[in-house]
């Protein structure tokens, strides 16, 4: 029982000085990744229940991160996807699952490689993997419009995730670009 508290305490004790880092900069996302900023993701133990809930999902390539596509940094507050390249990303589907593990999501950190079009005041980017649509917001993004395919890091706010109806294309702006 002791040994216990003591293990217990120690573990406490490293996630109060993880709490505390900065988790800002630029977040680097690897193609076929997502990655999920969280409020509150602190503990490895108690992730667990979020990373179950998210390894249910269809979409991940579940043979990467443990055989579940899912992995979770408790000292940079973040989840990493991995995502099969061929389906589209279901934002709502891991918002509620992160949700239901007891965390706020909140922002989505995607690498999209595709061509940006213009559809009358919109700038739409559409994957060439798996021809999911994002819309590019922000200043200057018209200069995308007829570059060819281009890669791209986007940003999206996770409160807007649950207001997109489905089949909508999913607000972006982009971090960067190469």
């Amino acid at each position: 029982m002791r040994v216990l508290y003591l293990a217990c305490a120690a573990f406490l004790a490293t996630n109060v000085t993880f709490a505390g880092q900065d988790t800002s900069g630029e977040i680097l996302v690897e193609p076929h990744q997502a990655i999920v900023q969280v409020n509150g993701i602190v503990c490895s133990f108690c992730a667990y229940g979020a990373e179950k809930n998210l390894s249910k999902l269809n979409f991940l390539d579940k043979s990467q991160f443990g055989d579940d596509g899912v992995l979770i940094d408790i000292r940079l507050h973040r989840v990493t996807l991995a995502l099969q390249p061929d389906q589209e990303f279901d934002f709502g589907q891991v918002y509620d699952a992160i949700k239901k593990g007891g965390y706020d999501p909140v922002s989505f950190h995607v690498n999209v490689r595709g061509q940006v079009r213009q559809d009358g005041d919109r700038y739409l980017l559409t994957s060439s993997d798996n021809g999911q649509v994002f819309e590019v917001l922000g200043k200057d993004v018209g200069r995308f419009v007829g570059e060819g395919s281009i890669n791209v890091t986007g940003l999206i706010d996770a409160d807007r995730v649950p207001t997109i109806e489905a089949g909508q294309p999913m607000p972006m702006v982009i971090a960067s670009a190469g």
